[in-house]
């Protein structure tokens, strides 16, 4: 998938649709990320109401004190180029290969140079629920983010950036990418959802992709999902996705006082809370069968992925800043 095409918008001037660009960050060295997110929402026919458009920022400064501020705006500032970009809104910009802006007392200027082959799932079929593209896996972003009166230089710091978009979230869902490993091409992105279907839960589909050594693993498509194993929990993740010849199987997990939580609105009016920390510990096997059996392809860990909790109900003890 070409990068122009994983970022351009999917609306289509239809109701009941939701889109969201993210370009996630973290600092491998301190507690300092920033998470900074475009989005619409645009209501069904069947609960009819306003279309808007949404600018959060939320970030941590270096000891871990959070902060979180959202601006709405009326869905005519949103505005996407042929291929999503260059995106505005409001006093904010994302483009291929920078991001700029301000909310309240929050500002940002980053750059880096596009890398990394896009990866992107969905999870709906023919209903097209909920589907992500991760367009950008592999950034190193440089330059400033400010919060208050606290100016944050950054200096390569690995960050992603991702598209998503749909007519309603999963029911839980639990997500994580890293690119905080030794080789800047490396990466590593997992995705566990679960919808209701009838009033009953369906299985839990999981796909993934690992980037080791320059060669590229992936596990995706709804019958590997459907066979797959995944354990989702507010601060642990663990997963198994199998194919005929290629396996990934991993951990994530992270403290709650580490996790921010915020709530996304589904274009029907349904809530889901969000969950994310920016400094979980990842663990991740890649095996491969041959004529010899399973063997170890790759091994990665890191200390600092970008991971993400979602669920209709709230997790106790961890605030909803947004």
């Amino acid at each position: 998938m070409r990068l122009s095409a994983a970022n351009a918008s999917r609306w289509r001037g239809q109701p009941g649709h939701y889109e969201a660009w993210h370009l996630r960050l973290g600092d491998p060295h301190s507690a300092a990320s920033a998470w900074i997110r475009h989005s619409f929402h645009v209501p069904p026919e069947a609960a009819p109401g306003e279309s808007t458009a949404e600018l959060w920022f939320v970030g941590r400064d270096p000891d871990g004190a959070a902060y979180a501020r959202r601006q709405s705006f009326s869905i005519d500032q949103f505005r996407t180029g042929a291929g999503g970009f260059p995106l505005t809104l409001g006093p904010s910009s994302l483009d291929v290969a920078s991001a700029s802006g301000r909310v309240d007392e929050a500002r940002w200027d980053l750059r880096w140079s596009p890398t990394g082959e896009p990866f992107g799932y969905g999870g709906g079929g023919r209903r097209r629920r909920a589907e992500i593209v991760v367009s950008q896996p592999t950034i190193r972003a440089s330059g400033t983010f400010v919060i208050g009166s606290q100016e944050l230089e950054v200096r390569s710091w690995p960050a992603h950036q991702l598209h998503a978009w749909g007519n309603r979230h999963a029911e839980a869902s639990a997500r994580v990418h890293c690119n905080a490993f030794a080789s800047p091409d490396d990466f590593v992105e997992v995705f566990s959802r679960r919808y209701d279907n009838l009033g009953k839960h369906t299985p839990v589909i999981s796909t993934g992709a690992v980037v080791a050594q320059g060669e590229r693993h992936e596990l995706h498509g709804a019958l590997r999902g459907l066979a797959a194993r995944a354990t989702i929990e507010p601060n642990r993740y663990r997963f198994t996705i199998r194919g005929p010849f290629l396996s990934i199987e991993g951990e994530v997990h992270c403290a709650l006082a580490d996790m921010v939580g915020v709530c996304y609105r589904d274009p029907d009016g349904g809530r889901v809370y969000a969950y994310a920390a920016d400094h979980a510990v990842i663990e991740v096997e890649v095996r491969r069968r041959t004529v010899r059996g399973w063997s170890r392809a790759a091994r990665l860990s890191a200390g600092s992925c970008a991971y993400e909790y979602a669920s209709r109900m709230q997790v106790p003890g961890v605030e909803v800043v947004l």
